[in-house]
């Protein structure tokens, strides 16, 4: 669940974005290629899965498994950057001020949860505590502290959101993807193949491999007395 949360959706979005800024200027329906890609992926996976691809980590660096996480990391910072530069061109100084200062306030809270985790303070269970949950509830106060006090009144660009069981935007819940073109559907097939490395690496590479690479794979041997 971790992994889905934190390492892949910086990846994912990036990838979103890019096939999105590739195919809608040429006319293309980005949902139904998008599902084309995910069609082309799951062919894919059962390949790798049917060969048990998961051998191959044996090959893999522990450069590569190091760098594919500065990758991950880059991305969020790079997003969070960009994200906080617009807020001057589209809400204004005062909006872009308190969106910087809340984001350097969760970013202290966070980063000081992972240091109390680590240290001696409190007992165990508290440090656990803090550490697991000190990240998630910063950004829970934090959401609701910009509407106290003085703060409430300064706008503050929020994500778009629709009503409750419909689409964000004006389409059915079923996409049409039988109304791609053939060539359009062939055209998804190399996204799809970037789209299986990155779910390959990162489920796999991400985790087993550093083990693997550093040494560190624990080899059980069965106790002669079982």
């Amino acid at each position: 669940m971790e992994l889905l949360q934190l390492s892949l959706t910086g990846p994912i979005t990036v990838f979103n974005y890019t096939v999105y800024d590739i195919v809608v200027p040429q006319g293309i329906n980005y949902f139904a290629f998008m599902c084309w890609i995910g069609i082309w992926a799951m062919i894919m996976h059962w390949i790798l899965a049917i060969t048990n691809s998961c051998n191959a980590l044996t090959y893999v660096t522990r450069f590569s498994c190091d760098i594919f996480g500065f990758y991950v990391a880059f991305i969020y910072l790079q997003k969070g950057i960009q994200v906080l530069t617009m807020q001057w061109e589209a809400a204004g100084g005062e909006s872009a001020f308190l969106s910087v200062t809340v984001s350097l306030l969760v970013l202290g809270f966070a980063y000081g949860c992972a240091v109390v985790g680590e240290s001696n303070l409190f007992q165990r269970h508290v440090r656990k505590f803090i550490e697991d949950y000190g990240t998630p509830l910063t950004i829970i106060f934090f959401t609701g502290f910009v509407h106290y006090g003085h703060m409430k009144d300064v706008p503050i660009e929020t994500l778009p959101v629709s009503k409750a069981f419909l689409p964000t935007t004006d389409r059915s819940w079923v996409i049409p993807f039988w109304d791609l073109s053939v060539g359009n559907i062939f055209l998804a097939l190399p996204f799809a193949l970037l789209l299986t490395i990155l779910f390959w690496f990162d489920h796999n590479g991400e985790n087993l491999s550093r083990l693997v690479c550093s040494g560190q794979v624990a080899y059980f041997q069965q106790s002669p007395h079982s």
